[in-house]
């Protein structure tokens, strides 16, 4: 069976004409009439039910069937086909938020040196991308970030590490320096600087911020994290995150906010997609070290 046939064949399933599916793969229709053709030699069977006098194009039921199913058929050829590429590679994959990474890698890596030369570090802002890289095998092992502490999903293992609260930050010098916490209100007013779009801190404060039904008004953004440590000691800003990105800044002042958001952290293993043996050596050696830093007593 022809791939291409397949893929000429999903689109005329959906959109049930000819004329749109040559045009959006810059063939002629007597092509998609031929790749029809050989789909149905191939199966047997109609798959295409037309109707020339008032140019009516309908699904059969076997039409339907292969429709419904072709999808996965591309998809499990997609994995397949990277699976192959991932066994003739002699790298190990391993994906991270540029946000968290700097936090946790310098506390993993020292026991990963065998793998030094053949590390191929994925980095992606988003912790929601990362996972669906993860469940596509486009990366094997990742530490991510989430607003929820556990993940349900049966072909993943999950070690979870740390919970970072969200809080305001500020310099000696600043207003809010000597202050034990703040309302959740206070916020509304107050000029703070944070994480852009595309984060997954900026997400969660997000969803944060619809919950509590706030407004905010003096907020500004940066996908800068140096910026937002700069913003924050020259004083005139204060800083909305976690202490995740506030690391190295031991002059910088706390300030709880009641009922912040917080931030999981967690390994996450794809634990059900073959892989060559040194990638999952190296799984399973990053497994142990974070459980033997985050769990164990």
């Amino acid at each position: 069976m022809n791939i291409r046939d397949l893929k000429y064949f999903i689109h005329l399933a959906g959109s049930l004409s000819f004329t749109k599916t040559a045009e959006a793969f810059y063939v002629s229709q007597p092509s998609i009439s031929i790749a029809l053709k050989r789909l149905e030699e191939n199966f047997e069977t109609t798959l295409i039910q037309r109707n020339r006098a008032v140019q009516n194009v309908q699904l059969t039921e076997s039409g339907e069937i292969l429709y419904r199913s072709a999808h996965e058929i591309l998809q499990t050829l997609d994995r397949t086909k990277q699976e192959i590429i991932n066994s003739q590679a002699e790298t190990v994959s391993f994906g991270f938020l540029p946000t968290i990474g700097g936090f946790y890698l310098p506390k993993i890596l020292p026991d990963l040196a065998e793998y030094s030369m053949l590390l191929n570090f994925i980095e992606e802002e988003s912790s929601e991308v990362m996972f669906e890289m993860i469940r596509n095998n486009q990366v094997s092992s990742a530490i991510i970030s989430s607003e929820k502490p556990i993940f349900v999903e049966k072909w993943l293992t999950q070690v979870p590490m740390e919970e970072h609260d969200f809080a305001i930050y500020v310099n000696k010098n600043h207003k809010l320096a000597d202050r034990k916490s703040l309302s959740v209100e206070e916020l509304e007013e107050l000029d703070f600087i944070t994480l852009g779009n595309g984060y997954t801190h900026n997400t969660i404060m997000n969803h944060w911020v619809s919950d509590n039904g706030l407004k905010l008004k003096k907020v500004r953004f940066s996908n800068e994290i140096q910026t937002i440590n700069s913003m924050i000691d020259s004083g005139i800003y204060a800083g909305f995150m976690t202490d995740i990105i506030i690391r190295n800044q031991d002059h910088l002042i706390k300030v709880p906010v009641e009922d912040a958001p917080n931030v999981y952290t967690s390994l996450i293993i794809n634990n059900e997609t073959p892989v060559t043996a040194i990638q999952k050596k190296f799984n399973d050696e990053v497994l142990a070290i974070v459980n033997k830093l985050y769990t164990e007593d």
